[in-house]
């Protein structure tokens, strides 16, 4: 079993104990079964109303072991899959650390986070079924053999029975949790409308077609929840009472067909119908703990088979040792880097390169390009999220391997296109908390917002302020490069021209070396040089008089 895996990731004590308290809590059952069909008997037979001071006792004491194995039992169990869950999920967050960005990618976010959250959550909801259907596996064997010692011939019917009933309630069970996922598949869809009613709500209120539309699809989607809710609860409530159906008939076996085979057993029937009335409860509890374990079971199952999956994506592998890259470098080349993107059968893939370029330290470069020009691509590998499939990337004559693009990487602050404001600042330089007040004025942010501690007060901003945001954050990193992609492009015009005049200038003198992509052609002098890209590969590389002539349509001459 999964949950059985994922438990025995903290060593053998775990489950130790769950077996141990399980099975004190299944003997003293029994015993206060055996103590009062015992003292039953007694009283019976001897005619009095005295109390058997021993058989009080013993129920006493079983009552009592019970009550604190049950409770011990699940709060341990809870309290070691929860550590269990904890230990696997932040394996998971570490090894997501080290995975290559190019397979996280066509690997997708869905498993990861289905993993990370809900996977995790169903477990954490369930903890307590495997707790509780393992007593009740122990319980239920303990009164089978509590019955075989009465009568060998109500042992064996009752054993056939409850067979049978395991077999026809784990495959009605089957059939719940086939259900259970249609209904998950309509509730999807029903989730999607809702959505397309709020993001599309402009939309459908300037169409009447398409709000009588969405409507009638939303109408359908509905009505197939409707009816497959049903079915959940119509083969839910079959289970319950095929259940109760069976032991129904268990107890007319013992009552009305065992005695007609055995003579002797008439003294002992009230003992046995006992015994299957108590043992009904942890039967059915164990048949329903095991398909309500199914999900969790499942979820176990995801999130163990993900590790590995994650090991498998490591970027260069587990084996890799990291080594540093000094940040008093001179240059960095890229020599004949390409890179290619997978395509379908029968297409072209898109190729980006071969690349041969230097660029040398406090420089500042400009990237132009049209849109799939391949601009986004190239910073990729310019960084080293993405790895060349040929050439190389060095950094002063030093190659860029597996074991070097980690300290690769640290020299780089960066804001991409698509980039990510947190909401707590992670990786700002010792002391740096104490320029942002200042580069807070410099990006004109500090009547809008504020550093508050170690998070910025205010995230409803927009896309521009967002991006002023993360520029502060990157200048706060105080590393050597800053990799800027499409960041003027959601400024203001004020705000843009500032940019270009008077940011990059002071950051270029304070010693960065600066790779921007941009469309900005009238601000082309602020590079020392440009790069032009067109279908994958830099086809100019100019010098900013000769990119602003080029941009206008007039002859320049390529550096």
């Amino acid at each position: 079993m999964n949950l059985i895996r994922l438990l025995a990731r903290l060593g053998p004590g775990p489950l130790r104990r769950l077996v141990a308290g399980a099975a004190l809590s299944a003997l003293s059952s029994t015993l206060v079964l055996a103590v009062v069909n015992a003292a039953a008997a007694e009283i019976a037979e001897k005619k009095t109303s005295q109390v058997n001071l021993w058989f009080a006792a013993a129920f006493a004491v079983g009552v009592v072991v019970y009550a604190l194995m049950e409770t011990w039992m699940v709060a341990r169990m809870g309290a070691d899959l929860e550590e269990a869950i904890d230990g696997v999920r932040m394996e998971l967050m570490r090894r997501l650390s080290r995975v290559d960005l190019w397979k996280l990618e066509r690997f997708g976010r869905t498993r990861l986070y289905d993993s990370i959250t809900q996977s995790t959550q169903m477990i954490s909801a369930n903890s307590h079924f495997l707790a509780l259907s393992l007593r009740s596996f122990l319980l239920t064997i303990a009164v089978m053999v509590y019955i075989a010692w009465i009568s060998g011939l109500a042992f064996l019917v009752v054993t056939g029975l409850l067979a049978f009933c395991a077999v026809g309630y784990l495959r009605l069970g089957r059939d719940l949790t086939d259900r259970q996922g249609i209904l998950a598949a309509e509730t999807a869809g029903l989730h999607e409308g809702v959505t397309d009613l709020f993001d599309g709500f402009k939309e459908q209120r300037l169409s009447s077609a398409r709000s009588h539309d969405l409507g009638a699809t939303f109408s359908g989607v509905s009505a197939r929840v409707m009816t497959a809710q049903s079915e959940v609860h119509l083969h839910g409530w079959q289970q319950f009472i095929f259940g109760a159906t069976v032991f129904n008939l268990i107890m007319g076996a013992v009552v009305f067909i065992v005695p007609t085979y055995s003579t002797a057993f008439s003294q002992q029937v009230v003992k046995v119908a006992a015994a299957v009335l108590f043992m009904s409860s942890p039967f059915s509890a164990l048949m329903q703990t095991v398909t309500l374990m199914g999900a969790s079971e499942a979820a176990a199952g995801r999130m163990l088979s993900l590790g590995e999956e994650l090991l498998a994506l490591e970027e260069g592998g587990p084996e890799v040792t990291p080594v540093p890259v000094s940040a008093d470098f001179q240059e960095i080349t890229l020599s004949g880097v390409e890179f290619s993107f997978p395509a379908p059968a029968g297409e072209r893939p898109f190729v980006v390169g071969p690349i041969d370029l230097t660029l040398r330290r406090g420089e500042t470069v400009f990237v132009t390009g049209g849109n799939g020009s391949g601009k986004s691509t190239f910073v990729r590998l310019l960084t080293g999220l993405y790895h060349p499939l040929r050439g190389t990337l060095a950094v002063d004559g030093v190659r860029i391997g597996p074991e070097r693009y980690d300290g690769y990487r640290q020299l780089m602050a960066t804001v991409f296109a698509d980039f990510h404001l947190f909401k707590r600042l992670h990786d700002s330089a010792p002391n740096a908390k104490d320029e942002a007040p200042a580069l807070m004025r410099w990006m004109e942010m500090a009547e809008i917002t504020a550093l508050e501690g170690d998070h910025f007060g205010r995230q409803d901003l927009s896309t521009g302020q967002k991006k002023r945001l993360g520029l502060v954050t990157a200048l706060m990193e105080r590393k050597p490069i800053l990799i800027l992609d499409e960041w003027a492009a959601d400024q203001d015009p004020h705000f843009r021209q500032k940019f270009y005049r008077e940011i990059l200038p002071a950051l270029k003198a304070r010693g960065l070396t600066i790779i921007a992509v941009t469309h900005d052609d009238r601000y082309f002098d602020a590079a020392d040089r440009c790069l032009r890209m067109e279908m994958g590969r830099i086809v100019r590389e100019d010098r900013p008089d000769h990119a602003i002539a080029a941009a206008a349509g007039q002859p320049g001459e390529g550096a």
